[in-house]
Protein backbone atom coordinates (compact mmCIF):
# COMPACT_ATOMS: atom_id res chain seq x y z
CA UNK A 1 0.00 0.00 0.00
CA UNK A 2 1.48 3.32 -0.97
CA UNK A 3 1.23 6.23 1.32
CA UNK A 4 -1.89 8.16 0.55
CA UNK A 5 -2.04 11.96 0.94
CA UNK A 6 -3.99 13.24 3.89
CA UNK A 7 -7.47 14.25 2.87
CA UNK A 8 -9.52 17.02 4.33
CA UNK A 9 -12.82 15.80 5.61
CA UNK A 10 -15.80 17.15 7.43
CA UNK A 11 -16.00 16.93 11.19
CA UNK A 12 -18.94 14.59 10.82
CA UNK A 13 -17.12 12.20 8.47
CA UNK A 14 -14.02 12.36 10.67
CA UNK A 15 -16.00 11.28 13.71
CA UNK A 16 -17.90 8.65 11.75
CA UNK A 17 -14.69 7.09 10.44
CA UNK A 18 -12.91 7.47 13.75
CA UNK A 19 -15.50 5.69 15.83
CA UNK A 20 -16.96 3.27 13.30
CA UNK A 21 -17.10 -0.24 14.67
CA UNK A 22 -16.29 0.59 18.28
CA UNK A 23 -19.74 -0.41 19.53
CA UNK A 24 -19.72 -3.70 17.66
CA UNK A 25 -16.29 -4.60 18.98
CA UNK A 26 -16.47 -3.10 22.47
CA UNK A 27 -15.63 -6.43 24.10
CA UNK A 28 -12.10 -6.24 22.78
CA UNK A 29 -9.27 -4.08 24.11
CA UNK A 30 -7.67 -3.93 20.69
CA UNK A 31 -8.94 -4.55 17.18
CA UNK A 32 -7.14 -3.61 14.00
CA UNK A 33 -6.33 -4.51 10.46
CA UNK A 34 -3.17 -6.26 9.41
CA UNK A 35 -0.33 -4.30 7.89
CA UNK A 36 -1.38 -5.60 4.48
CA UNK A 37 -5.03 -4.78 4.37
CA UNK A 38 -8.00 -2.80 5.51
CA UNK A 39 -10.10 -3.11 8.58
CA UNK A 40 -11.52 -1.02 11.40
CA UNK A 41 -9.26 1.32 13.26
CA UNK A 42 -8.98 0.44 16.91
CA UNK A 43 -9.53 1.79 20.39
CA UNK A 44 -6.47 0.99 22.52
CA UNK A 45 -6.90 0.81 26.27
CA UNK A 46 -4.59 -1.89 27.64
CA UNK A 47 -1.10 -2.16 29.06
CA UNK A 48 2.10 -2.00 27.05
CA UNK A 49 2.77 -5.68 27.75
CA UNK A 50 -0.63 -6.62 26.35
CA UNK A 51 -0.05 -4.42 23.32
CA UNK A 52 3.03 -6.43 22.40
CA UNK A 53 1.06 -9.67 22.36
CA UNK A 54 -1.91 -8.39 20.38
CA UNK A 55 -2.27 -7.89 16.66
CA UNK A 56 -1.63 -4.22 16.08
CA UNK A 57 -2.69 -2.08 13.15
CA UNK A 58 -0.83 0.73 11.44
CA UNK A 59 -3.85 2.93 12.28
CA UNK A 60 -5.41 3.60 15.65
CA UNK A 61 -7.88 5.83 17.48
CA UNK A 62 -6.70 7.10 20.85
CA UNK A 63 -9.85 8.83 22.14
CA UNK A 64 -13.33 7.85 23.16
CA UNK A 65 -16.30 9.26 21.29
CA UNK A 66 -17.19 12.69 22.58
CA UNK A 67 -13.69 13.52 23.85
CA UNK A 68 -13.47 17.35 24.08
CA UNK A 69 -10.86 19.00 21.92
CA UNK A 70 -9.74 19.76 18.40
CA UNK A 71 -9.79 16.61 16.19
CA UNK A 72 -6.29 15.63 15.13
CA UNK A 73 -4.80 13.17 12.64
CA UNK A 74 -1.06 12.46 12.71
CA UNK A 75 0.59 10.24 10.12
CA UNK A 76 4.04 9.46 8.82
CA UNK A 77 6.53 6.74 8.00
CA UNK A 78 9.26 5.06 10.02
CA UNK A 79 12.59 4.45 8.30
CA UNK A 80 15.81 2.59 8.97
CA UNK A 81 18.85 4.63 10.08
CA UNK A 82 19.61 5.43 6.43
CA UNK A 83 16.44 7.53 6.34
CA UNK A 84 15.39 5.85 3.09
CA UNK A 85 14.35 2.27 3.83
CA UNK A 86 10.85 1.92 5.33
CA UNK A 87 10.64 -0.54 8.21
CA UNK A 88 7.66 -2.84 8.68
CA UNK A 89 6.62 -4.06 12.10
CA UNK A 90 7.88 -1.19 14.25
CA UNK A 91 5.69 -0.62 17.30
CA UNK A 92 4.94 3.02 18.07
CA UNK A 93 3.51 3.92 21.48
CA UNK A 94 2.09 7.43 21.86
CA UNK A 95 0.34 9.28 24.68
CA UNK A 96 -0.54 12.86 25.51
CA UNK A 97 -2.61 15.23 27.64
CA UNK A 98 -6.24 16.06 27.09
CA UNK A 99 -7.76 19.43 26.20
CA UNK A 100 -7.19 20.58 29.80
CA UNK A 101 -3.50 19.73 29.74
CA UNK A 102 -3.95 16.71 32.03
CA UNK A 103 -2.95 13.10 31.45
CA UNK A 104 -5.64 11.84 33.81
CA UNK A 105 -7.52 12.75 36.97
CA UNK A 106 -4.49 11.50 38.94
CA UNK A 107 -2.31 14.41 37.79
CA UNK A 108 -0.94 16.52 40.62
CA UNK A 109 -0.76 13.67 43.12
CA UNK A 110 3.02 13.37 42.96
CA UNK A 111 3.25 10.15 40.96
CA UNK A 112 4.20 9.52 37.34
CA UNK A 113 1.61 10.34 34.70
CA UNK A 114 -1.04 7.72 34.06
CA UNK A 115 -2.08 8.74 30.56
CA UNK A 116 -5.70 8.28 29.63
CA UNK A 117 -5.18 9.15 25.94
CA UNK A 118 -2.72 6.61 24.55
CA UNK A 119 -2.30 3.95 21.93
CA UNK A 120 -0.04 1.45 20.17
CA UNK A 121 0.46 1.05 16.42
CA UNK A 122 2.62 -1.14 14.21
CA UNK A 123 3.94 0.05 10.85
CA UNK A 124 2.88 -1.61 7.60
CA UNK A 125 5.09 -2.67 4.68
CA UNK A 126 5.69 0.93 3.68
CA UNK A 127 6.57 1.91 7.25
CA UNK A 128 3.34 3.92 7.43
CA UNK A 129 1.46 4.78 10.62
CA UNK A 130 -1.51 6.99 11.50
CA UNK A 131 -3.29 7.87 14.70
CA UNK A 132 -6.43 9.89 15.37
CA UNK A 133 -6.93 11.82 18.56
CA UNK A 134 -7.41 15.39 19.79
CA UNK A 135 -4.76 18.07 19.94
CA UNK A 136 -3.17 18.06 23.40
CA UNK A 137 -3.01 21.14 25.58
CA UNK A 138 0.02 22.47 27.45
CA UNK A 139 0.30 21.69 31.14
CA UNK A 140 -1.90 24.14 33.09
CA UNK A 141 -0.06 27.37 33.87
CA UNK A 142 3.11 26.34 32.03
CA UNK A 143 5.00 27.49 28.96
CA UNK A 144 5.85 23.94 27.94
CA UNK A 145 4.79 23.32 24.32
CA UNK A 146 1.86 21.12 23.47
CA UNK A 147 3.39 17.72 22.85
CA UNK A 148 2.85 14.03 22.23
CA UNK A 149 5.18 11.52 23.91
CA UNK A 150 6.37 8.54 21.86
CA UNK A 151 8.42 5.35 22.03
CA UNK A 152 9.50 2.97 19.27
CA UNK A 153 10.49 -0.69 19.49
CA UNK A 154 10.55 -3.94 17.54
CA UNK A 155 11.59 -5.07 14.07
CA UNK A 156 15.10 -5.66 15.40
CA UNK A 157 15.35 -2.31 17.20
CA UNK A 158 15.43 -1.86 20.96
CA UNK A 159 12.82 0.19 22.75
CA UNK A 160 13.66 3.86 23.09
CA UNK A 161 11.98 7.19 23.61
CA UNK A 162 11.96 9.50 20.63
CA UNK A 163 11.61 13.25 20.58
CA UNK A 164 8.16 14.53 21.44
CA UNK A 165 5.83 15.65 18.67
CA UNK A 166 5.48 19.45 18.68
CA UNK A 167 3.30 21.85 16.69
CA UNK A 168 4.81 24.67 14.63
CA UNK A 169 1.97 27.08 15.40
CA UNK A 170 2.29 26.62 19.17
CA UNK A 171 3.38 29.96 20.69
CA UNK A 172 5.48 28.06 23.25
CA UNK A 173 7.71 26.62 20.50
CA UNK A 174 10.54 29.13 20.42
CA UNK A 175 12.93 30.19 17.68
CA UNK A 176 15.77 28.39 19.46
CA UNK A 177 13.74 25.16 19.44
CA UNK A 178 13.17 25.56 15.72
CA UNK A 179 16.85 26.27 15.14
CA UNK A 180 17.87 23.02 16.87
CA UNK A 181 15.77 21.03 14.41
CA UNK A 182 16.43 23.12 11.33
CA UNK A 183 17.02 21.21 8.11
CA UNK A 184 15.42 17.94 9.23
CA UNK A 185 12.54 18.22 6.79
CA UNK A 186 9.85 15.63 7.42
CA UNK A 187 11.95 14.12 10.23
CA UNK A 188 11.60 17.25 12.34
CA UNK A 189 9.58 16.76 15.54
CA UNK A 190 8.02 20.17 14.90
CA UNK A 191 5.03 19.38 12.72
CA UNK A 192 3.32 21.91 10.48
CA UNK A 193 -0.43 21.66 11.13
CA UNK A 194 -2.92 22.03 8.31
CA UNK A 195 -6.40 22.82 9.52
CA UNK A 196 -9.33 22.45 7.19
CA UNK A 197 -12.59 24.35 7.28
CA UNK A 198 -14.04 21.30 9.02
CA UNK A 199 -11.78 21.87 12.06
CA UNK A 200 -9.72 18.69 11.67
CA UNK A 201 -6.01 19.33 12.14
CA UNK A 202 -3.69 17.22 9.97
CA UNK A 203 -0.01 16.72 10.79
CA UNK A 204 2.78 14.56 9.40
CA UNK A 205 6.09 13.38 10.85
CA UNK A 206 8.55 10.76 9.69
CA UNK A 207 10.84 8.93 12.11
CA UNK A 208 14.37 7.66 11.61
CA UNK A 209 15.35 4.67 13.76
CA UNK A 210 18.67 4.35 15.55
CA UNK A 211 20.69 1.30 16.49
CA UNK A 212 21.23 1.07 20.25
Amino acid sequence: MSRQPLQRQSRRSFLRRTFAGLTAFSAYHLLGCSARGGGPVAQLQHSGAAAETEKLSYSAVLTQEGEPGEPLVVSGRIFAPDGKTPVEGVTLYVYHTDARGLYSEDDGNGGPPKPRIKGWLRTNKEGFYEFRSIRPASYPGSRIPQHIHAKVSGAGYGERDIHEYWFDDDPHVTDSMRERHKGLGTFSPIMKPTRGRDGVTLCARDIKLERT
